[in-house]
């Protein structure tokens, strides 16, 4: 039979020979007991073809997707829609109009704009009235299609408002746990909430990589580390649904990469460890767009955005989940990502070292940190970055043995001649005394100091983000300024109560702090036998530098050999109190 095309006034459609398809859509994917269920609407559309004696042409269906989402494929109604461009169907049959689309009015009316140009009739097995065949029918069509957009918009609204309600609770409000989570239901006053609790396989492995960064891995050598030992990402432990959701957040922001990858990337270690939900508290999206196309049709990119701390109206974080790492160590791990902690990469091949691999030794020239370095049997320290990139570099090199010996030397000898009255010399005494109580206080106070010390710090930066926004315009407009206005002022409150709370600490840890009498009463050598240093190991070395000085440059040579003057190529700066201000 050819499609019904071409018709003329006096065109009847000949019902002895009718090629019919059924189409079903259903937003779930599992079965249930509804009349609505995938399975109810297959057997129903097919008795209705039956019992009017059609050709049972064909069956498609789309499971799992929304009819209202106009951003969602469904590739069983384009399959469908192609065979009626074919001119293979003489009628397609729905369960309910609202299977087809959910879009109103004017998206149904274009789908039986098509269907008709084909000459395919639409029957509803709910709506029996509809028949596409007379006017009667088209007008009862777009009522209900109204009437189906009008359910749909009340049930997006009620499940938007529902899961706003629920983020505002903390709770995890969809998709899959993140990777080294998995979820639990729990009630929290009159709401049942998700919770996160750490996942018994992924969790260790989320610490493994806090211990790595932390201990100078960069995201790329992590990620290349975890890749070779076969571990699995979230998106690649569940297969086929790891990878649309891969390629579906790609969607949103208008990805131009075309494969989907669901190995360790450095963009998926930082996006865990950058979790604030690792250190329990509940998050947020912050400069999360879509991509949208604009009036000339052009596409314009969205932007992932990033997971924030979400925070009470009061400021405070919430907390909301069961924790991997403690809160403290989060923060500190934040600090290392966004480079306010100085770190190096340590390599196989390098040795121990009093100076170099802990963030204390950098080139003067172009402030690279400086590495160990074996030569002829002797060991240097020399600077990073290969020699050639910065102009006048020429590979800085210099003895380990003179370096290490002339930057202890140099600190006992302040420290030993350290006069009273001088007010520089007593400034440095107590920074060095507040961090040598920091090393042996292990408290709850002292993990307070430094969780409060870094959100300090991420207060202030989220204040920084907010005003940045702002002059990309993103707060434009009256709604949009009494929004700005009131972030503000919630952020500003909430930073004088921590940067108070802080000083508070640091007022309790100040008092009375000492360093041992011992360190400033050594006689004759400061380093040799017999002495504190010469007994002490090299990570207690290390640690009492640390309390003295807060880095040491090397500069370039004026000479080789005995005319390298050592002495005046070794810049220490000492140790000062960081600046909470």
């Amino acid at each position: 039979m050819t499609p019904l095309t071409n018709r003329t006034p006096d065109w009847r459609l000949n019902l002895d020979s009718v090629r019919a398809v059924s189409y079903i859509r259903q937003s779930k994917r599992r079965e249930d007991d509804s009349q609505a269920s995938p399975m109810a609407q297959r057997e129903r559309c097919s008795s209705l073809i039956a019992s009017k004696g059609w050709d049972d042409a064909g069956h498609f269906e789309d499971l799992g997707k929304s009819g209202w989402d106009p951003g969602v494929h469904r590739p069983g109604f384009e399959e469908m829609m192609a065979a009626v461009r074919g001119g293979h169907v003489d009628a397609v049959i729905v369960f309910s109009l609202s299977r087809l689309t959910r879009r109103g009015a004017l998206e149904a009316m274009k789908i039986i704009d098509e269907l008709e140009r084909y000459g395919v009739r639409l029957v509803s097995v709910e709506e029996p009235y509809l028949d596409t065949s007379t006017p009667v029918g088209v007008g009862i069509l777009a009522i209900i299609a109204g009437l189906a957009q009008q359910e749909s918009d009340l049930k997006s609204e009620y499940i938007t408002s529902t899961k706003d309600t629920l983020r505002r609770a903390g709770s995890h409000v969809s998709g899959h746990a993140p990777f080294g989570f998995r979820t639990e239901r729990k009630a929290r006053g009159k709401l049942i909430v998700t919770r996160l609790i750490p996942d018994p396989v992924e969790a260790p492995i989320v610490r493994d990589m806090v211990t790595w960064v932390g201990d100078g891995l960069t995201a790329s050598a992590v990620s290349k580390r975890l890749n070779e030992s076969g571990v699995l990402t979230k998106a690649a432990g569940l297969g086929e649904s790891g990878a649309k959701r891969i390629d579906a957040r790609r969607e949103r922001v208008g990805s131009s990469e075309a494969a989907t990858r669901t190995g360790w990337t450095s963009s998926t270690v930082l996006r865990i460890l950058r979790d604030p939900r690792l250190a329990g508290y509940a998050m947020e999206w912050q400069g999360r767009q879509k991509k949208v196309i604009d009036a000339d049709g052009d596409v314009i990119p969205g932007k992932a955005g990033k997971r924030v701390i979400l925070r009470d109206d009061e400021g405070r974080p919430v907390e909301a989940h069961e924790a991997i790492v403690p809160a403290d160590e989060w923060w500190k791990l934040q600090d290392v990502l966004n480079g306010r902690t100085k770190t190096v990469v340590r390599s196989g091949r390098r040795v121990p070292t009093l100076l170099a691999g802990h963030g204390l030794l950098f080139c003067d020239v172009c402030g690279s940190v400086m590495v160990s370095d074996r030569r002829s049997g002797k060991l240097y320290y020399k600077c990073n970055r290969a020699s050639g990139v910065v102009a006048g570099h020429g590979g800085l090199v210099i003895s380990m043995a003179d370096a290490d010996d002339e930057v202890a030397r140099r600190v006992w000898a302040r420290l030993t001649a350290m006069d009273p009255d001088d007010e520089d010399d007593r400034e440095w005494l107590a920074e060095a005394a507040r961090r040598f109580a920091h090393q042996r206080d292990t408290s709850q106070r002292e993990v307070e100091r430094t969780a409060t010390r870094a959100e300090l710090e991420h207060v202030r930066e989220a204040l920084r983000t907010l005003y940045q926004d702002r002059q990309q315009g993103l707060y434009a407009g009256e709604v949009g300024s009494a929004m700005f206005r009131e972030s503000v002022e919630r952020l500003s409150a909430h930073e004088q109560r921590v940067a108070e709370r802080l000083a508070d600490l640091d007022q309790a840890a100040n008092v009375a702090i000492k360093i041992p009498a011992e360190w400033t009463a050594v006689d004759g050598d400061p380093i040799g036998e017999g002495t504190p240093w010469y007994g002490w190991s090299l990570e207690e070395r290390r640690e009492f530098l640390a309390f003295f000085i807060d880095s040491v440059r090397i500069a370039k040579a004026a000479g080789r050999g005995r005319y390298a003057n050592t002495r005046d190529r070794i810049l220490i700066r000492w140790a000062e109190k960081p600046d909470n201000g």
